[in-house]
């Protein structure tokens, strides 16, 4: 075999991986969050075969689908701590968060149906939950100095709460609030947390 065929198997390969991840966020963001291997095979025009030659089962697509979001939205997963005034730390918390849930939502809701039944799911949410929460603990760490250990580590709890997913899942889908007004809202709710003394 030559390196040409060798190079043009492993191009083919890869379309077929990106066409595979591709159909499946189609599919989420359509509503189908639990896709059979028919439905992704039968989406991209492959055989379900064809899908098990690259993933191996649907844990290797959740896998492969995380490190998709991350390669496209890798500025949002890094939810760096912000700077400025109060006011602006608290408003871009908000602003973040309003497109971080925005933009991993069809995934996330299709994750939250199957994280029962995978380490691995949960290991990565419980990794994202972390870290955004180290983000807020960096991002309001002067505001949390200055308070008792046990109200700044309530103060914590609140924000960590009024920023989660729960919540603006609550706010957006549930409640059927516009995107800019479920971010007013949390926007008061992190305002009201820091205001506990």
């Amino acid at each position: 075999m030559t390196e040409t065929s060798d190079d043009g198997r492993l191009a083919r390969g890869q379309r077929t991986r990106e066409a595979v991840i591709d159909a499946l966020f189609d599919l989420y963001a359509e509503g189908n969050l639990t896709p059979t291997i028919e439905d992704i095979a039968s989406r991209v025009g492959r055989t379900t075969r064809s899908i098990y030659t690259h993933f191996q089962d649907k844990e290797a697509l959740a896998v492969a689908m995380a490190e998709r979001l991350l390669e496209l939205h890798g500025e949002l997963f890094r939810a760096r701590p912000l700077t400025g005034t109060r006011a602006e730390r608290i408003d871009g918390i908000a602003a973040h968060r309003a497109e971080f849930y925005e933009t991993v939502a069809p995934v996330r809701r299709s994750t939250l149906v199957r994280i029962h039944r995978s380490p691995e799911l949960q290991q990565q949410q419980a990794f994202l939950a972390a870290h955004l929460r180290k983000q807020l603990t960096r991002t309001f760490e002067h505001e949390l100095s200055t308070l008792d250990d046990d109200v700044a580590a309530e103060v914590l709890e609140l924000l960590d709460l009024h920023t989660s997913w729960e919540t603006w899942d609550r706010l957006h889908v549930w409640q059927k609030l516009p995107v800019d007004t479920s971010r007013k809202i949390v926007t008061g709710l992190i305002r009201q947390a820091l205001r506990r003394r």
